[in-house]
């Protein structure tokens, strides 16, 4: 009968090193890809507000948007935080509102 290592993954490194070196790859290949495609959602939305929002929006639906905005932008950086196994009350979760923030003064004024 075949031993465990028969049925061991060739390609899975077998080093401790190795491996906490593969895992911080995929955090950091994860992380990228949520700040991008969440990233991107929130700050499209941002743009849509300050652009095109007052003309066909009314007041409240721009206001309720881009709280949304703000919403999208805290849940981006927090899941980023989590998978860098970081604390949620860390401070770069603040780095969520930078779309709410940059639209302030385009929604306000």
């Amino acid at each position: 009968m075949p031993t465990d290592s028969y049925f061991s993954d060739e390609a899975s490194p077998q080093d401790p090193q190795e491996r906490k070196s593969l895992d911080l790859v995929q955090r950091a290949v994860l992380s990228a890809l949520l700040g991008v495609v969440l990233g991107l959602f929130s700050a499209t939305l941002a743009v849509y507000l300050v652009l095109r929002g007052h003309h066909d929006l009314p007041h409240s639906d721009v206001i309720g948007l881009w709280v949304m905005t703000g919403v999208i932008g805290l849940v981006t950086s927090g899941s980023i935080l989590m998978i860098n196994r970081r604390k949620l009350y860390h401070p770069l979760l603040l780095l969520g509102l930078i779309p709410m923030a940059a639209a302030w003064y385009g929604i306000f004024h």
